[in-house]
């Protein structure tokens, strides 16, 4: 138990560092052109879901997950997906979006670097069990993103600082952010943040090097091949040294579908709010996304480190419920209480109807700690298609009801964003409802799955894997 919450608390302290990086940033700039890179940069994120095709989870749970190859194999894979990707998007679509193709590009190099390469490499040591090098780069991307931070805006955001503790004022040059390289903060902190990433990604390549176990890795692999069949042993092995295997590919498949779903629920709102609403208010959902994305990472960090010990068998999931379900109740509660006061005092009212997009966003977490939770019971119990199902339906509601909306304030003429209507902040008000009711209904379906398994199901299901 200590173990998972050392890991967790250091997955919590580094997304609250990144988070808070991005609090800074939104305090430096205009909602408006934190809203673009919002925007971009969630695309970008998108892109690199479905680039790595769930390949973090298999090193996780396979057998030579801890093997050189089998993380160059993916991570070669990946990125070279997630350019086909970018670049298709870069010319296809981000123009139609009215985003900057340079915010884009380097957002895209960001994101290929964390939600590509740094997450196969964390997949790795955390097989390797390495939990402290884990730490160290979870530590080390939030402060590429800090350092980021201080690069764009940071004489400035120290002279705001001072400004809103001691009640001092400043002249406006020195409160007005201005980048390094003669760009604007924004571009300043996507391209830092980004080439920092890449370094630290080059870094964890060289921290999860063990050449015995790779050696032992490949040797076991290569000898299952030969044991598998003798005929096509040479043939195979050296197939699986160029790429993964098609087990592996559809094993993938069935972790990014989940990882889509995930998206669904919290970063891909800021896509839906940009086809709704305005700007400022994307940035309003952004900042807030940020929030309680820190929160989010917790139970989800528990289930990554408890995920190769459920493979086979359910036997720390009690633990794993206690330590999340404590957590998750008084960390939202606290969230929807305190949190909208201070986010609006610090970022000074720019960003519109902050306060009420936290608390609902703060009940989706809640309610997500929780679905999290039974979701990983289903997926102990190895009730995969019912797993599916509830996180099939509560995307659906999530996509069709944003572009619901999205297309009703179209169509009312209410694209401009302007919320001085009443019609705007009633659709913007239900806009809000619709993740809190998804996770709801996800919830909902996940507790009545549970009742139907019965003991001698499940011994059924232990025996076949047995078996098998």
């Amino acid at each position: 138990m200590s173990e998972a919450l050392i890991f967790s608390l250091f997955n919590l302290m580094a997304r609250g560092l990144s988070s808070a990086a991005g609090l800074l940033l939104a305090r430096a700039v205009a909602p408006e052109a934190f809203g673009e890179y919002a925007l971009a940069l969630n695309y970008a994120v998108l892109l690199g879901v479905l680039a790595r095709m769930g390949g973090n989870e298999v090193l996780l749970v396979t057998r030579d997950g801890a093997s050189a190859s089998a993380l160059r194999r993916w991570m070669g894979v990946g990125i070279s997906l997630y350019a086909l990707l970018a670049i298709g998007f870069a010319v296809g679509i981000a123009p139609l979006l009215g985003l900057s193709a340079f915010i884009f590009a380097f957002c895209a190099l960001r994101a290929a670097a964390e939600q590509v390469g740094l997450q196969m490499i964390n997949s790795r040591l955390q097989r390797q069990e390495r939990l402290g090098r884990v730490n160290l780069m979870t530590v080390l991307i939030s402060l590429a993103v800090a350092i980021a931070v201080a690069c764009a805006a940071g004489p400035a955001l120290y002279h705001q600082g001072v400004e809103l503790v001691t009640g001092a004022e400043f002249s406006a040059d020195l409160t007005t952010p201005a980048g390094m390289f003669g760009l604007a903060p924004v571009p300043t902190f996507v391209m830092v943040s980004a080439i920092a990433l890449v370094i630290v990604m080059v870094l964890g390549m060289w921290l999860s090097r063990d050449a015995l176990a790779d050696a032992r890795a490949e040797a076991d692999a290569a000898a299952g091949h030969e044991g598998a069949d003798q005929e096509g042993a040479g043939q195979e092995g050296a197939g699986q040294r160029r790429l993964p295997s098609k087990a592996d590919f559809a094993r993938g498949r069935g972790f990014l579908y989940n990882n889509l779903m995930s998206f669904a629920y919290l970063q891909a709102w800021v896509i839906l709010a940009g086809l709704a609403f305005a700007p400022a208010q994307v940035a309003s959902v952004s900042v807030v996304t940020s929030i309680v994305f820190a929160l989010y990472v917790f139970p989800t960090s528990l289930y990554r480190y408890y995920l190769p010990k459920l493979t086979h068998g359910d036997a720390r999931l009690k633990e794993y419920l206690v330590i999340a379900s404590g957590f998750a109740l008084p960390v939202a509660g606290g969230l929807a209480l305190i949190a909208p006061w201070l986010a609006e005092h610090f970022l000074s009212g720019a960003y519109p109807r902050l306060t009420l997009t936290l608390r609902a966003f703060a009940l989706v977490y809640l309610v997500h700690a929780f679905v999290t939770c039974a979701f990983t019971r289903l997926a102990a119990l190895r009730l995969n298609g019912k797993r599916l199902l509830c996180q099939s339906t509560g995307a659906t509601l999530v996509v069709g009801g944003g572009l619901a909306i999205a297309a009703l304030n179209h169509s009312l003429g209410n694209a401009s964003g302007d919320t001085g209507s009443l019609l705007g902040v009633d659709l913007y008000s239900l806009f809000l409802c619709v993740p809190v009711a998804a996770e709801v209904v996800m919830l909902a379906m996940a507790i009545l799955f549970q009742p139907s398994l019965s003991r001698g199901g499940k011994a059924h299901e232990d025996n076949a894997a047995a078996s098998a």
